[in-house]
């Protein structure tokens, strides 16, 4: 339980003291009074970015840790800046306002969002329950692959025919089949997504990814597709097997699989939980990051445009925790003060960094 508040917890310890905390009454009453132990609060749900010293290279191994470290440290530092932003004057920005869309195969596309019960398919009722859509088994519906849109700024669930829970992030598209009726069953992913694959003795699940392929035989695990160079894999539980080319790897409970496909490169390696999982929560560790992979990410999860003046700002870095609920305008102080780059917003509502 400690490794989890601290951030250092293995994916699969995580899952495991997850399932025990759900099951076991005493384990969560443990839980909740561990994890209920008063910190004094900034007034505001902010965990502030800071900027660390640059160290050798050991840094990278111990970023994790540093992350945690942010959390306690920046809640002093986020208490005594308070005082200097409460009376700022707040920034309007012009978010982009996008639905959750099912769009099937010739046919105008379906708004989830706006939804409520059920969808109707072909004459028959789909249900949406808790932002999830539920396709149900024995169900007969219409052939072909559709697409699933998750917009900035949103999480989704579908649940498939076969039992499996897939939640995706925002800004990813998923293309599937309202029936897995061959030898195998297979769905394209294109950003980032959790997935549950039921298991299926002789049928395996594909998911297809940019220049690689994913073979699942019955597991948890992450998928991080947004940059299409580097695709990532975090295996939670079960097997995996990542296909890239002429390449392939079998990863353990654990471990990540990263292709990179401007070096055609497929290694391995341990990953930390609280960074590539965190999302399903609403958190997102940062760790030497650079800000213009932070531009993509305030799209992704604002639906502001960001971009850069000075091209030489891409290579500034800061490492730290962010809540997704948290204000853009605490957000921007944060990135400002690990790297010095200011910024504003240009009448179109584009974000600018200086």
């Amino acid at each position: 339980m400690t490794e989890k508040l601290a951030g250092i917890i293995s994916a699969t310890d995580d899952q495991w003291l997850e399932e025990l905390i759900e099951e076991d009454a005493e384990v969560r009453e443990k839980w909740e009074n561990l994890s209920h132990i008063p910190v004094p609060p900034p007034p505001a749900p902010w965990l502030e970015v800071i900027d660390f010293p640059k160290q050798r290279s050991l840094q990278r191994v111990l970023a994790p840790w540093l992350c945690a470290a942010a959390v306690m440290a920046l809640l002093v530092l986020a208490y005594r800046k308070w005082d200097q932003f409460k009376h700022a004057p707040a920034t309007v920005i012009a978010k982009v306002n996008s639905d959750v869309l099912l769009q099937l195969p010739g046919q105008p596309a379906i708004n989830l969002s706006t939804a409520s019960g059920a969808i109707q398919i072909a004459g028959r009722p789909l249900p949406i329950k808790d932002n999830t859509l539920f396709l149900n088994t024995g169900e007969i519906l219409p052939e072909g692959i559709n697409t699933l849109v998750v917009p900035q700024g949103k999480n989704y669930q579908i649940s498939l025919p076969d039992g499996s829970l897939i939640t995706l992030n925002a800004a990813t598209r998923m293309e599937f089949p309202f029936n897995f009726n061959g030898k195998t069953r297979e769905i394209t992913l294109n950003g980032e997504a959790y997935l549950k694959i039921a298991k299926q003795p002789g049928k395996p699940f594909l998911v297809h990814l940019p220049n690689s392929t994913v073979e699942v035989l019955g597991t948890s695990f992450n998928i991080n597709s947004y940059d299409s160079k580097m695709v990532k894999v975090s295996l939670v539980d079960g097997k995996v097997r990542v296909k890239a080319g002429k390449k392939n790897v079998l990863i353990k409970p654990g471990q990540q699989a990263i292709y990179n496909n401007q070096t055609a490169t497929l290694a391995t390696q341990p990953f930390n939980a609280t960074v590539e999982l965190g999302w399903q929560k609403g958190l997102y560790c940062f760790s030497d990051t650079r800000l213009d992979e932070i531009c993509n990410a305030i799209f992704r999860w604002y639906g502001v445009h960001a971009t850069l003046d000075n091209p030489a700002l891409a290579n500034k870095t800061f490492t730290g925790l962010l809540d997704k609920q948290t204000p853009m305008s605490f957000f921007l102080e944060g990135i400002k003060a690990a790297t010095g780059a200011d910024h504003y917003f240009a009448a179109d509502s584009t974000l600018h960094f200086k």
